[in-house]
C-alpha cells in the first residue's frame, strides 16, 4: 500500500506541475492535432503542449510508447533511441540520440520514464536523468528534460491525450530561436505516431 501511495503521490503533484503552463499559444492546428507553445515562471525556453485523439486501444499505445528501440521511427531527428536498465515493469532508463541542424552540435540525454495504468488512463512521466552516463564527444548533453503523457480511454479504441514538455536543450543556441521553431518538432512527432498506430 506504502508503494502504490507514493507512486499516486508522484504522479499527482507532477501533474499539478506539468500542465500549470500559463499564457499558452495555439501554434500549430493540423490533422487534429494542436500544439501550443506556453510561458513558464522556471526558464526561458517555452514549454510545448499537445492535445490529439488517437483511435486505438490503450495496451497499444502503452506498449507502443514503451518500445524505446521504436522511437527512431517517429519522434523527431531522433538517430538513436534504446533502453538501458529496467527498474521495473513500468520504469525504465533509456538513451537518446537527437540530430540537429548544421552548425548545431547533436544531442544525446538518458531519460527516467514511469508509466502508471489504470482501466481506462495510462499515465506517464520522463524526466532527464543526469550523471548516469558519461558525455558523450562531439554531442551536447541536454542538462534537463520533462514530460508528461495523460491518456484517458474515451471510447473502445478512441483515446484523448493531453502530452507536455519542458526542455533545455544546452549547448550555446538562443532561447529564442529554439522557441521560434519548437512547435514543429512534437507535430511531426505526433502525426508520424498516429501513422503507425492507426495504420491498418
Amino acid at each position: 500500500m506504502n508503494k502504490i501511495f507514493l507512486q499516486l503521490f508522484f504522479f499527482t503533484s507532477s501533474w499539478s506541475v506539468a500542465f500549470s503552463q500559463a499564457d499558452c499559444k495555439l501554434r500549430k492546428d493540423q490533422g487534429g492535432i494542436k500544439v501550443y507553445t506556453c510561458s513558464t515562471d522556471t526558464s526561458e525556453f517555452k514549454s510545448i503542449k499537445v492535445e490529439c485523439s488517437l483511435n486505438c486501444s490503450l495496451e497499444k499505445l502503452e506498449s507502443f510508447l514503451l518500445d524505446f528501440d521504436n522511437y527512431v521511427h517517429w519522434q523527431y531527428n531522433t538517430t538513436e533511441s534504446k533502453a538501458l536498465k529496467k527498474i521495473a515493469d513500468s520504469e525504465f532508463i533509456y538513451y537518446v540520440k537527437i540530430e540537429a541542424p548544421w552548425p548545431v552540435a547533436d544531442r544525446d540525454i538518458a531519460i527516467h520514464l514511469r508509466a502508471m495504468r489504470s482501466v481506462h488512463e495510462l499515465l506517464i512521466s520522463a524526466n532527464s536523468e543526469s550523471g548516469f552516463l558519461p558525455e558523450k564527444e562531439n554531442f551536447v548533453r541536454i542538462p534537463s528534460l520533462g514530460s508528461r503523457w495523460a491518456v484517458t480511454e474515451k471510447n473502445k479504441n478512441e483515446l484523448e491525450i493531453k502530452y507536455s514538455i519542458q526542455i533545455d536543450p544546452g549547448g550555446n543556441v538562443p532561447a529564442w530561436v529554439v522557441n521560434w521553431v519548437c512547435a514543429n518538432a512534437p507535430l511531426q512527432s505526433f502525426q508520424a505516431l498516429k501513422k503507425q498506430l492507426e495504420k491498418k
